[in-house]
């Protein structure tokens, strides 16, 4: 094991497991420290199922209610804490899960009844307790109730593996099913629907099954022929084959090996390993237990961003239990296979979740990307060879191990084949966490799952903010298509933008936001994106000039060719794509027009004729901008030298008598606030 003094920036944690639970300081969010559930040591996994079974499919009503960070952000907590405060008379139990994906919905209360029934209630508040209360106490009402979203049944009751074993059976909100219909739920099914604290749970819903096949019906070699056969790419970044990773690390003549799970999660509207970890973090560790075993590693560590308090919370709470039970430490599940897990926290910069970042800092070093290769897999960790994944790649190894290569294979196409989670953001109704086939269509995202008016959207921000923007229209979301279309699909973000959104603004604003964490060591990255950035401003303030685009399509291609890493090879990504496919808005703003009437010194305020001569323009606009002519019509103008573009006029003006002049002209729906 390292220790914290070894590594001297980040924080690590090596948890000890003792009668009272464990050795931690309180948690940073005012969680009470976590105590193991009284297991015996060394527990089998049937005796594991069969606790499980007890809380998850018992004949008391379960209420669950999402407490992950969306959750909580919608005050998840207040209901929970009403809930769980009140005398059932021990009819009914109640229980923190995470966050099932409709984030949209949050909070989000499920009941399971002993029959196998589940009532699912979106936007809950406490005007609806009563009815909760009703459901779970079996005398649900025959009114139908806006808030009472679905109901669905066990197919076959007191089995539950996931929310793919549930069948509809009413919806009282159509948006609710369209979001989860094209959806497949692979490795997030479980999300939501189990306590996260308790690995019983977890077991009880398939968990362990693959380690045990892997650690007593599996040959090291055959597990990586699996996942080399599965056709699983890494779901972090580029996609580069899982098993060919693994394989390098197993005939490596070095044999001191070890796994890191890298949660180092920094991209904007990107949150899926923070869901997993929140939801489902047990199944991450399971991940890794398999990997660990294919390669002959007998250590690993989850590098998890230290922004991520409620992630972290659970991943001690995690690696703990399996300490206690036997499934983390030596001789796991009896077996000959000894392997253990050190937590370690971030340093908090996008940069460092960058792989060589990381192991820079894990050697006590600055955050700084290395020259490859050598690769990681090679000589990484301690110069030992070192298999690196994310969260959401290593979640995927144990369906595969308990599933079989083919059956993986038979979702998404055959270069990507598979499931992929993507996180839902921006211009649209139904913002979440999703997992779908590989190659399923835009369309389907976005109009279907997130409810997107296909004809207000513009544009599609995939990957991160170095992942590209691209027009939106129907196409295929896997590793090719995306990649031909100049974009990567990265770890999964897809932010969605309106035609509001001024494209040269939005391609700002993504290289301010690389500038801000490029660690400096190259000097083209460190001051070319400064530069760039620069530009970019030039343009949106107004004050463009001929050879300017020139300048910025010049500057781009050198940072993106010079930069060592692959955060300075992507960074200009959004300016080179929206350069790309929306070079009339660049050559707009070059003519002083924005012509989706967002960037501020670009656009003036007009008073239109016939004006009802109401005055509230007049009485709320703060820099006197707004006023009568001096000539003999006397009638009410905006003076664009005063003017200071607060959108108070148009905000308050009544009868839509006021218009935003730029290159187009846009009606009262058409507002969007910089």
């Amino acid at each position: 094991m390292i220790s914290r003094s070894e590594l001297k920036g980040p924080s690590v944690h090596k948890y000890q497991v003792c009668k009272s639970g464990l050795e931690s300081k309180k948690n940073p969010i005012g969680l009470a420290t976590y105590k193991v559930p009284d297991f015996p040591v060394n527990v089998s996994l049937e005796s594991l199922i069969a606790e499980g079974k007890i809380t998850l499919c018992s004949n008391q009503s379960r209420i669950n209610v999402g407490v992950a960070t969306c959750g909580r952000a919608a005050g998840a907590m207040d209901i929970y804490n009403n809930l769980e405060k009140r005398d059932w008379c021990g009819a009914v139990r109640v229980f923190k899960v995470g966050c099932i994906g409709a984030c949209y919905a949050e909070p989000l209360v499920h009941i399971r009844t002993p029959e196998g029934k589940h009532y699912f209630y979106g936007n809950v508040d406490m005007s609806i307790f009563w009815h909760i209360i009703k459901t779970a106490e079996e005398k649900p009402g025959t009114k139908t109730l806006p808030f009472l979203w679905a109901i669905t049944q066990e197919s076959k009751t007191g089995i539950l593996r996931g929310i793919q074993d549930m069948e509809l059976i009413k919806v009282q909100n159509s948006g609710f099913r369209d979001f989860f219909q094209p959806q497949v739920r692979r490795i997030s099914g479980r999300c939501g629907l189990i306590d996260p604290e308790n690995i019983a749970e977890f077991a009880a819903m398939g968990g362990f099954g693959a380690l045990e096949k892997a650690l007593f019906r599996l040959k090291r070699k055959q597990i990586i022929d699996i996942i080399r056969t599965s056709g699983l790419r890494g779901r972090g970044g580029a996609g580069f084959p899982t098993g060919d990773k693994m394989n390098i690390a197993y005939e490596n003549a070095d044999l001191v090996r070890y796994v890191i799970a890298n949660a180092d999660e920094g991209d904007p509207g990107a949150y899926m390993d923070r869901v997993l970890l929140e939801s489902d973090p047990f199944s991450v560790l399971e991940g890794m237990m398999i990997t660990a075993l294919a390669i002959g590693a007998s250590q690993g560590y989850i590098y998890v961003r230290h922004e991520y308090p409620m992630a972290v919370h659970a991943l001690k709470k995690a690696i703990n239990c399996a300490h206690k039970v036997g499934f983390l430490g030596n001789n796991v599940l009896g077996s000959s296979f000894s392997f253990d897990i050190t937590l370690v926290e971030s340093g908090g910069a996008f940069i460092c979740g960058e792989e060589t970042a990381m192991l820079q800092i894990m050697g006590g070093k600055r955050g700084e990307p290395q020259l490859r290769p050598p690769y990681p897999v090679r000589q990484g960790f301690q110069n030992h060879p070192t298999v690196i994944n994310n969260i959401e790649t290593l979640a995927n190894i144990p369906w595969i191990i308990l599933n079989g290569a083919e059956a993986y294979r038979e979702l998404g196409t055959p270069k990507s084949p598979g499931t992929k989670i993507f996180c839902l953001a921006g211009d649209i109704k139904r913002m979440g966490f999703i997992e779908v086939p590989l190659g399923t269509s835009t369309k389907v995202l976005i109009e279907k799952i997130g409810a997107g008016d296909k004809e207000s959207i513009k544009a599609l921000q995939i990957g991160g903010p170095s992942g590209g923007i691209v027009p939106y229209k129907d196409f295929s979301l896997d590793y090719e298509t995306v990649e031909s279309a100049g974009a990567i699909i990265g770890s999964g973000g897809l932010v969605t933008l309106n035609k509001k959104r001024c494209m040269v603004d939005i391609a700002r604003h993504m290289v301010n936001f690389m500038a801000s964490e490029s660690c400096g060591k190259c000097s083209i990255c460190r001051g070319g994106l400064l530069e760039l950035e620069a530009r970019l401003l030039t343009l949106t303030s107004g004050k463009g000039y001929p050879s300017i685009l020139t300048e910025i399509e010049a500057l781009s291609k050198a940072i993106s060719s010079i930069s060592l890493c692959g955060f300075g090879k992507t960074a200009a990504t959004p300016v080179t794509t929206t350069l790309t496919y929306f070079r009339d808005e660049y050559e707009a703003h070059v003519n002083g027009k924005c012509p989706a009437v967002f960037c501020k010194p670009l656009i003036n305020f007009e008073i239109v004729l016939p004006c009802r001569e109401c005055h509230a323009c007049h009485s709320v606009c703060p820099s006197g901008a707004v006023k009568r002519r001096t000539d003999k019509n006397e009638r009410l103008v905006v003076d664009s030298k005063l003017c200071i573009k607060c959108w108070a006029c148009y905000e308050a003006c009544p009868f839509d008598r006021i218009r935003i002049v730029s290159e187009e002209l846009h009606g009262k729906d058409d507002r969007n606030h910089s």
